[in-house]
């Protein structure tokens, strides 16, 4: 099997560990992200991925309120192959702007992930509404729809490097409705790495248009090794239903700066 790789860069998933002391889980768990993308001449794409899981207590946690924490960096991220993914149908479907589209399992992974007809995304503009019909299976994941307002595009202001003991203020173009959280990645290579990129600072703040970071957070921003650093900052909405007493839905629509290109 070989690994999949998803394009969810701030999903939380909390769960507990199976051991012989603890009842195996017993509940099922979707996951829907759409993530937005340049289609050049200032449109956009986006190409959403579904996942649904059997026999977890995984669910989607947002950060509440200004937080901030120091923790390891990859720049990928891998699905666990233990996980058990499930049928939710044949097909799902999705609507936004007025049009329908298709999502699909992907053939050759291993795991049973649900992505796109269209090969080069969806287009769509950010802050349209998306609604996702999940057909089901008798054997599995069960029927259920959810929707969302897609997350706003963006623009915000450099991101510096400040002096010792000083925060680090950050200012953003706010978001338009409640809802949204706005989410900071400070990325740096750490005194111990080989000289990539390998810790960061990630904060979730409330997206009213500014924010800062303590100083307490920044030494290592500070003293990158060779000054490799790089920032990437992500507008998220989301939302979480329960379908059934064991079954939770939850979609999570992302716009990212630097607005990462159709590349698939």
């Amino acid at each position: 099997m070989r690994a999949r790789v998803l394009p969810i860069a701030i999903l939380v998933l909390a769960g507990t560990a199976c051991v012989d002391t603890l009842p195996v889980p017993n509940g099922r768990f979707g996951t829907i992200t759409a993530g937005a993308y340049d289609n050049g001449g200032g449109s956009w794409v986006m190409r959403p991925e579904a996942a649904f899981y059997d026999k977890t207590d995984l669910s989607y946690v947002p950060a509440v309120g200004d937080t901030c924490v120091i923790t390891f960096y990859s720049p990928t991220q891998t699905v666990n192959a233990g996980l058990l993914t499930m049928n939710a149908g044949d097909f799902l479907f999705t609507s936004i702007g007025g049009r329908a589209d298709t999502l699909a399992p992907t053939p050759g992974i291993g795991l049973r992930v649900y992505t796109a007809l269209r090969p080069l995304g969806i287009p769509f503009t950010p802050g349209d509404t998306l609604s996702v019909t999940v057909p089901g299976s008798p054997t599995g994941f069960p029927p259920s729809a959810i929707s969302i307002r897609t997350a706003e595009a963006f623009t915000h202001d450099p991101v510096g490097v400040p002096a010792a003991n000083a925060n680090l203020p950050l200012a953003w173009t706010p978001a338009p409705s409640a809802g949204s959280q706005m989410t900071f990645s400070l990325r740096y290579a750490n005194s111990v790495s080989g000289g990539g990129l390998n810790e960061q600072i990630f904060c979730s703040f409330i997206d009213d248009g500014a924010a800062s970071i303590n100083a307490n957070y920044l030494e290592g921003w500070r003293t990158a090794l060779n000054n490799n650093r790089s920032t990437r900052a992500l507008r998220v909405r989301s939302r979480e239903i329960v379908v059934d007493s064991r079954t939770r839905l939850s979609i999570i629509s992302s716009y990212g700066q630097p607005l990462l290109t159709v590349n698939f």
